[in-house]
């Protein structure tokens, strides 16, 4: 039922709403719309920024003084290592001079010494004796620097040395190694920390830079996207207050813009709907005015022309069988045109003469029931198939019998003209409802297996003395459509289902 918006002189492809390929500053709704994202975006970012610079604050300055802390206790374990060392050292120096005052004659003699990994007896730079301790006990002790003491002088030219050469427990030696190392790191850190924090914020600011961007870029989008449909929709709407009613949002989204727009067009097509019957029940009443006038003028003179003929016929005596002949020939096709034209005018009257409709709630089924069985002269052509539930409307019965009347005859004329057997089925269907129309209604569908109604007459066939027959007026499907409107309802037109495939005739009624 609802078709895009047709272009126009305000927008057409050459001239569209949005050109494509041309930056357009964005309006004050789109500001808007702009502003808001803005705020969301930004706001989260700001308190966030805050809580963070708070917390990196206090963690730097609680991180400061526990490393001051740290190193302190580092540098007082380090000197107690220091200081252990260098006891040590005197130790082994103290040592060593209390065994070379022993008068030392062979190294061997030190094998029971504790804590000795290497002894040697030197002269000069000769080394005279030499003794160490085996090497899986040598791995488990860090070396010390040697000590040398002089033993008791020997007369010789170059002085007896005697090298020591004490070991340290490793292990205590790799903590103090550890210990060095971890002071290392902490000082290194002390060194990157004033270097990491600022960069955390010029990384924080390039984030705010960065979705600050995508921010406004996401809200242009979205922005535009609808006011791109709220001026479509101002467009329309001047549209149809410019007198346009083909116009057309069809939205296909599911937001509330779009409902807005659905419901756009199912108002437009209302007003289609009402200002069609509007100008639909204007033309007919033009046209009831043509035949009540058409009538009247016509139905006058036929009787003094009837009467003429008949006197002319009573009046020869003559016995001329020729013209005799003449004269009946020509009276007997006086009175069958005579007799046509009474017939139009008689519809002519009838349509110009509706009686006013007086609707009460009518059950459907049994009103086509009904309707089949007083016609005995349609049986076993037209039937009805009506539902096991009533089914009520709101109208005439005497002139919904009529409308069936006419739709029912209308078939018939149309089947006539095809070699098939008539076959027309009335059948009554409810209830429906209407995705354009707020009401509840209800139908009688009239199928045919006729030819059916080519497409292009479809838009003309209600129209007032539009006919195809030659012996036609015109008026049935006027007059139909006329009853339908005066009860609020309406027809249509289209196409049969199988097995008929022939027209169909849909009588829409107001549920009660």
């Amino acid at each position: 039922m609802t078709s895009p918006i047709p272009p126009t002189e305000s927008d057409t492809p050459s001239t569209p709403l949005y050109p494509r390929g041309r930056l357009r500053w964005p309006g004050r709704f789109e500001w808007k719309i702009l502003g808001a994202v803005f705020i969301v975006a930004v706001l989260p970012l700001i308190v966030t920024g805050s809580f963070l610079n708070r917390t990196l604050t206090s963690v730097s300055a609680i991180n400061a003084r526990h490393r001051q802390e740290v190193m302190t206790s580092l540098n007082e374990a380090l000197e107690v290592y220091r200081s252990y060392f260098s006891q040590e050292k005197e130790s082994f120096r103290e040592r060593a001079g209390f065994l070379a005052k022993q008068g030392v004659a062979h190294v061997e003699d030190l094998t029971d010494v504790p804590g000795l990994l290497r002894a040697r007896i030197l002269l000069g730079a000769d080394v005279v004796e030499e003794w160490s301790v085996p090497p899986e006990e040598a791995e488990r002790a860090r070396e010390a620097p040697p000590t040398l003491v002089e033993l008791t002088p020997s007369g010789a030219v170059a002085p007896r040395m005697l090298e020591l050469t004490f070991g340290i427990d490793r292990q205590v030696y790799a903590n103090f190694l550890s210990l060095r190392e971890a002071i290392e790191r902490e000082r290194d850190l002390d060194r990157v920390l004033p270097i990491l924090v600022p960069g955390i914020f010029r990384a924080l600011v390039v984030n705010l830079i960065v979705v600050l961007t995508a921010a406004t870029g996401i809200g242009l989008f979205v922005a535009r996207r609808a006011t791109r449909r709220v001026a479509l929709l101002r467009q329309a709407a001047a549209r149809v207050a410019s007198g346009d009613l083909t116009v057309r949002i069809a939205p296909r989204g599911r937001d509330e813009l779009d409902d807005l727009g659905r419901a756009f067009d199912s108002m437009v097509q209302d007003l289609a709907e009402a200002r069609s019957r509007l100008e639909y029940m204007q033309k007919v009443s033009a046209w009831q005015e043509v035949a009540r006038r058409l009538a009247h003028e016509i139905k006058n003179p036929l009787t003094p022309i009837q009467l003429a003929v008949q006197e002319l016929q009573s009046q020869y005596r003559g016995d001329d069988p020729a013209y005799q002949r003449r004269l009946d020939t020509a009276s007997e096709v006086l009175h069958e045109e005579i007799g046509v034209i009474r017939r139009l005018v008689d519809d002519f009257s009838a349509f110009a003469k509706l009686p006013k409709v007086e609707p009460t709630p009518v059950d459907l089924g049994g009103l086509v029931s009904d309707f089949v069985r007083v016609h005995p002269e349609w049986q076993g052509i037209v039937r009805a198939e009506t539902p096991a539930a009533p089914v009520s409307a709101m109208c005439d019965r005497m002139l919904l019998r009529r409308v069936l009347s006419n739709l029912v005859e209308n078939a018939l004329q149309a089947i006539a003209e095809t070699p098939v057997s008539p076959c027309v089925v009335l059948r009554v269907v409810g209830p429906i409802v209407r995705e354009d129309d707020a009401g509840v209604h209800v139908a009688i569908q009239v199928d045919d297996n006729g030819p059916g109604v080519p497409s292009d007459r479809a838009a003309r066939i209600f129209d007032p003395y539009f006919t195809t027959k030659e012996t036609g007026t015109g008026l049935g499907l006027a007059i139909v459509r006329k009853i339908l409107l005066d009860h609020g309802g309406d027809i249509r037109v289209g196409a049969a289902d199988a097995p008929l495939s022939g027209a169909r005739f849909t009588v829409e009624l107001r549920s009660p």
